[in-house]
Protein backbone atom coordinates (compact mmCIF):
# COMPACT_ATOMS: atom_id res chain seq x y z
CA UNK A 1 0.00 0.00 0.00
CA UNK A 2 2.96 2.30 0.51
CA UNK A 3 3.60 2.30 -3.24
CA UNK A 4 0.04 3.48 -3.81
CA UNK A 5 -0.03 6.28 -1.24
CA UNK A 6 0.87 8.93 -3.82
CA UNK A 7 -1.85 7.61 -6.12
CA UNK A 8 -4.46 7.84 -3.36
CA UNK A 9 -3.48 11.39 -2.39
CA UNK A 10 -3.53 12.58 -6.01
CA UNK A 11 -6.84 10.82 -6.68
CA UNK A 12 -8.40 12.42 -3.58
CA UNK A 13 -7.23 15.84 -4.76
CA UNK A 14 -8.55 15.19 -8.27
CA UNK A 15 -11.93 14.00 -6.96
CA UNK A 16 -12.25 17.06 -4.72
CA UNK A 17 -11.44 19.34 -7.64
CA UNK A 18 -13.98 17.51 -9.81
CA UNK A 19 -16.63 18.04 -7.14
CA UNK A 20 -15.79 21.74 -6.74
CA UNK A 21 -15.74 22.43 -10.48
CA UNK A 22 -18.91 20.57 -11.37
CA UNK A 23 -20.92 21.89 -8.40
CA UNK A 24 -19.99 25.51 -9.01
CA UNK A 25 -20.47 25.06 -12.75
CA UNK A 26 -24.05 23.95 -12.08
CA UNK A 27 -24.72 26.72 -9.55
CA UNK A 28 -23.21 29.52 -11.63
CA UNK A 29 -23.91 28.57 -15.24
CA UNK A 30 -23.23 32.19 -16.28
CA UNK A 31 -19.52 31.65 -15.59
CA UNK A 32 -19.36 29.82 -18.93
CA UNK A 33 -18.68 32.20 -21.81
CA UNK A 34 -19.39 29.60 -24.51
CA UNK A 35 -22.59 29.24 -26.49
CA UNK A 36 -24.29 26.65 -28.68
CA UNK A 37 -22.78 23.16 -28.76
CA UNK A 38 -20.11 23.83 -26.12
CA UNK A 39 -22.49 25.35 -23.57
CA UNK A 40 -24.93 22.46 -24.02
CA UNK A 41 -22.05 20.05 -23.39
CA UNK A 42 -21.03 21.73 -20.11
CA UNK A 43 -24.65 21.74 -18.90
CA UNK A 44 -24.79 17.96 -19.24
CA UNK A 45 -21.20 17.30 -18.26
CA UNK A 46 -21.28 18.99 -14.86
CA UNK A 47 -24.20 17.04 -13.30
CA UNK A 48 -22.95 13.69 -14.64
CA UNK A 49 -19.51 14.41 -13.19
CA UNK A 50 -20.95 15.52 -9.85
CA UNK A 51 -23.55 12.80 -9.37
CA UNK A 52 -21.88 9.84 -11.09
CA UNK A 53 -18.11 10.27 -11.51
CA UNK A 54 -17.35 11.98 -8.18
CA UNK A 55 -19.21 9.45 -5.96
CA UNK A 56 -17.63 6.61 -7.93
CA UNK A 57 -14.18 8.13 -7.44
CA UNK A 58 -14.57 8.59 -3.68
CA UNK A 59 -16.19 5.17 -3.14
CA UNK A 60 -13.50 3.36 -5.11
CA UNK A 61 -10.81 5.38 -3.30
CA UNK A 62 -12.09 4.26 0.10
CA UNK A 63 -12.31 0.61 -0.98
CA UNK A 64 -8.91 0.72 -2.70
CA UNK A 65 -7.37 2.18 0.46
CA UNK A 66 -8.77 -0.88 2.24
CA UNK A 67 -6.90 -3.16 -0.14
CA UNK A 68 -9.39 -3.94 -2.92
CA UNK A 69 -7.68 -4.56 -6.27
CA UNK A 70 -10.98 -4.23 -8.09
CA UNK A 71 -11.64 -0.85 -6.50
CA UNK A 72 -8.12 0.31 -7.36
CA UNK A 73 -8.70 -0.43 -11.04
CA UNK A 74 -12.07 1.34 -10.91
CA UNK A 75 -10.38 4.33 -9.25
CA UNK A 76 -7.86 4.49 -12.08
CA UNK A 77 -10.79 4.38 -14.50
CA UNK A 78 -12.34 7.43 -12.84
CA UNK A 79 -9.01 9.20 -13.15
CA UNK A 80 -8.90 8.38 -16.87
CA UNK A 81 -12.40 9.81 -17.17
CA UNK A 82 -11.29 12.99 -15.38
CA UNK A 83 -8.16 13.35 -17.53
CA UNK A 84 -10.19 12.99 -20.74
CA UNK A 85 -13.05 15.13 -19.48
CA UNK A 86 -10.98 18.05 -18.25
CA UNK A 87 -8.96 18.08 -21.45
CA UNK A 88 -12.19 19.24 -23.09
CA UNK A 89 -12.69 22.02 -20.56
CA UNK A 90 -9.05 23.06 -20.53
CA UNK A 91 -8.54 23.19 -24.29
CA UNK A 92 -12.11 23.68 -25.49
CA UNK A 93 -13.89 26.10 -23.15
CA UNK A 94 -13.70 29.85 -23.56
CA UNK A 95 -11.48 31.39 -20.89
CA UNK A 96 -13.45 31.68 -17.64
CA UNK A 97 -12.91 31.85 -13.88
CA UNK A 98 -12.57 28.05 -13.69
CA UNK A 99 -9.42 27.98 -15.83
CA UNK A 100 -7.06 27.14 -12.96
CA UNK A 101 -9.52 24.49 -11.71
CA UNK A 102 -9.38 22.86 -15.15
CA UNK A 103 -5.59 22.87 -15.09
CA UNK A 104 -5.45 21.43 -11.57
CA UNK A 105 -8.03 18.70 -12.23
CA UNK A 106 -6.34 17.74 -15.51
CA UNK A 107 -2.88 17.54 -13.93
CA UNK A 108 -3.97 15.81 -10.69
CA UNK A 109 -6.01 13.14 -12.48
CA UNK A 110 -3.29 12.53 -15.05
CA UNK A 111 -0.62 12.16 -12.37
CA UNK A 112 -2.88 9.89 -10.29
CA UNK A 113 -3.47 7.66 -13.32
CA UNK A 114 0.24 7.45 -14.16
CA UNK A 115 1.28 6.87 -10.53
CA UNK A 116 -1.35 4.18 -10.12
CA UNK A 117 -0.38 2.32 -13.26
CA UNK A 118 3.30 2.44 -12.31
CA UNK A 119 2.55 1.13 -8.80
CA UNK A 120 0.27 -1.71 -9.95
CA UNK A 121 1.43 -5.26 -9.33
CA UNK A 122 0.39 -6.35 -12.82
CA UNK A 123 1.92 -9.81 -12.46
CA UNK A 124 -0.21 -10.45 -9.37
CA UNK A 125 -3.29 -9.27 -11.25
CA UNK A 126 -2.45 -11.65 -14.08
CA UNK A 127 -2.16 -14.56 -11.65
CA UNK A 128 -5.49 -13.63 -10.07
CA UNK A 129 -7.45 -13.76 -13.33
CA UNK A 130 -9.94 -16.58 -13.60
CA UNK A 131 -9.27 -19.06 -16.42
CA UNK A 132 -12.97 -18.70 -17.27
CA UNK A 133 -12.58 -15.02 -18.19
CA UNK A 134 -14.11 -14.76 -21.72
CA UNK A 135 -11.30 -12.67 -23.15
CA UNK A 136 -12.18 -12.98 -26.82
CA UNK A 137 -15.81 -11.79 -26.68
CA UNK A 138 -14.66 -8.90 -24.49
CA UNK A 139 -11.86 -8.08 -26.93
CA UNK A 140 -14.28 -8.20 -29.88
CA UNK A 141 -16.50 -5.59 -28.20
CA UNK A 142 -13.46 -3.38 -27.61
CA UNK A 143 -12.44 -3.74 -31.27
CA UNK A 144 -15.97 -2.68 -32.25
CA UNK A 145 -15.73 0.33 -29.92
CA UNK A 146 -12.37 1.42 -31.31
CA UNK A 147 -13.47 0.82 -34.91
CA UNK A 148 -16.69 2.85 -34.64
CA UNK A 149 -14.95 5.89 -33.20
CA UNK A 150 -11.78 5.50 -35.25
CA UNK A 151 -13.54 5.13 -38.60
CA UNK A 152 -15.89 8.04 -37.87
CA UNK A 153 -13.09 10.49 -37.07
CA UNK A 154 -10.58 9.26 -39.66
CA UNK A 155 -13.19 9.32 -42.43
CA UNK A 156 -14.08 12.94 -41.69
CA UNK A 157 -10.41 13.92 -41.50
CA UNK A 158 -9.72 12.27 -44.85
CA UNK A 159 -12.78 13.89 -46.40
CA UNK A 160 -11.47 17.27 -45.30
CA UNK A 161 -7.97 16.51 -46.58
CA UNK A 162 -9.21 15.33 -49.97
CA UNK A 163 -12.21 17.57 -50.67
CA UNK A 164 -11.83 20.43 -48.21
CA UNK A 165 -15.27 19.60 -46.80
CA UNK A 166 -15.45 20.85 -43.22
CA UNK A 167 -16.79 18.35 -40.65
CA UNK A 168 -20.38 18.86 -39.59
CA UNK A 169 -19.33 19.70 -36.02
CA UNK A 170 -17.21 22.58 -37.26
CA UNK A 171 -13.46 22.67 -37.64
CA UNK A 172 -12.51 23.61 -34.07
CA UNK A 173 -14.94 21.23 -32.33
CA UNK A 174 -13.90 18.41 -34.65
CA UNK A 175 -10.20 19.06 -34.10
CA UNK A 176 -10.55 18.89 -30.32
CA UNK A 177 -12.94 15.93 -30.05
CA UNK A 178 -11.28 13.84 -32.75
CA UNK A 179 -7.80 14.48 -31.35
CA UNK A 180 -8.78 13.42 -27.83
CA UNK A 181 -10.80 10.42 -28.99
CA UNK A 182 -8.12 9.10 -31.32
CA UNK A 183 -5.33 9.53 -28.77
CA UNK A 184 -7.01 8.80 -25.41
CA UNK A 185 -9.76 6.37 -26.43
CA UNK A 186 -9.28 4.66 -29.80
CA UNK A 187 -5.57 3.91 -29.41
CA UNK A 188 -5.62 2.49 -25.84
CA UNK A 189 -8.86 0.58 -26.47
CA UNK A 190 -7.34 -1.06 -29.57
CA UNK A 191 -4.12 -1.92 -27.72
CA UNK A 192 -6.09 -3.23 -24.75
CA UNK A 193 -8.23 -5.39 -27.04
CA UNK A 194 -5.15 -6.93 -28.70
CA UNK A 195 -3.50 -7.70 -25.36
CA UNK A 196 -6.71 -8.97 -23.79
CA UNK A 197 -7.21 -11.34 -26.75
CA UNK A 198 -3.96 -13.12 -25.79
CA UNK A 199 -4.71 -12.86 -22.03
CA UNK A 200 -1.96 -10.38 -21.20
CA UNK A 201 -2.47 -8.84 -17.77
CA UNK A 202 -1.94 -5.34 -19.11
CA UNK A 203 -4.80 -5.95 -21.53
CA UNK A 204 -7.04 -6.72 -18.56
CA UNK A 205 -5.93 -3.58 -16.72
CA UNK A 206 -6.47 -1.34 -19.75
CA UNK A 207 -9.87 -2.92 -20.38
CA UNK A 208 -11.12 -2.22 -16.84
CA UNK A 209 -9.80 1.34 -16.80
CA UNK A 210 -11.26 2.19 -20.20
CA UNK A 211 -14.62 0.55 -19.49
CA UNK A 212 -15.07 2.62 -16.32
CA UNK A 213 -14.45 5.74 -18.35
CA UNK A 214 -16.60 4.31 -21.15
CA UNK A 215 -19.65 3.74 -18.97
CA UNK A 216 -19.60 7.23 -17.45
CA UNK A 217 -18.79 9.12 -20.61
CA UNK A 218 -21.16 7.16 -22.84
CA UNK A 219 -23.90 7.88 -20.27
CA UNK A 220 -22.99 11.56 -20.45
CA UNK A 221 -23.17 11.59 -24.25
CA UNK A 222 -26.41 9.57 -24.25
CA UNK A 223 -28.06 12.17 -22.01
CA UNK A 224 -26.77 14.94 -24.26
CA UNK A 225 -28.07 13.10 -27.31
CA UNK A 226 -31.47 12.65 -25.71
CA UNK A 227 -31.71 16.35 -24.89
CA UNK A 228 -30.46 17.57 -28.28
CA UNK A 229 -32.91 19.06 -30.73
CA UNK A 230 -36.27 20.76 -30.26
CA UNK A 231 -38.47 19.19 -27.59
CA UNK A 232 -41.43 19.46 -29.97
CA UNK A 233 -39.66 17.02 -32.28
CA UNK A 234 -38.90 14.58 -29.47
CA UNK A 235 -35.31 15.72 -29.00
CA UNK A 236 -32.38 13.51 -29.85
CA UNK A 237 -29.63 13.74 -32.45
CA UNK A 238 -30.16 10.32 -34.01
CA UNK A 239 -27.25 8.67 -32.16
CA UNK A 240 -28.92 7.83 -28.85
CA UNK A 241 -29.11 4.14 -29.78
CA UNK A 242 -25.35 3.98 -30.41
CA UNK A 243 -24.48 5.64 -27.10
CA UNK A 244 -26.90 3.31 -25.31
CA UNK A 245 -25.06 0.35 -26.85
CA UNK A 246 -21.78 1.73 -25.50
CA UNK A 247 -23.24 2.30 -22.01
CA UNK A 248 -24.60 -1.24 -21.82
CA UNK A 249 -21.63 -2.84 -23.57
CA UNK A 250 -19.04 -1.22 -21.32
CA UNK A 251 -21.09 -1.82 -18.17
CA UNK A 252 -21.59 -5.52 -18.93
CA UNK A 253 -17.92 -5.88 -19.91
CA UNK A 254 -16.82 -4.16 -16.70
CA UNK A 255 -18.96 -6.42 -14.52
CA UNK A 256 -17.59 -9.54 -16.25
CA UNK A 257 -14.00 -8.32 -15.97
CA UNK A 258 -14.23 -7.50 -12.26
CA UNK A 259 -16.13 -10.69 -11.44
CA UNK A 260 -13.30 -12.74 -12.92
CA UNK A 261 -10.55 -11.16 -10.83
CA UNK A 262 -9.92 -13.44 -7.87
CA UNK A 263 -8.90 -11.21 -4.99
CA UNK A 264 -8.29 -11.53 -1.29
CA UNK A 265 -11.46 -9.58 -0.55
CA UNK A 266 -13.53 -11.94 -2.71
Amino acid sequence: MGRLRVTFVLAAVAAALMAAQSATGMLFIDLYRDDGFALDAWRVNDPVTLFVAVPLAFASLVLAWGGSRRALLVLLGTMQYALYNYAFYLFGAELNVHFLLYVAAFVASGLALIAGLVALDVLAIGRALSPRLPVRPLAVYMIFWAAVLGVAWVAQALAFAITGQEPELGAEAFRLIAALDLSLVVTPVAIGAAWLWVRRAWGYVIAVVLHVKGVVYALLIAIGSLLAGPVAQGGGDGLLGLWAVFVVGSLVSLVVLLANLRTAEG
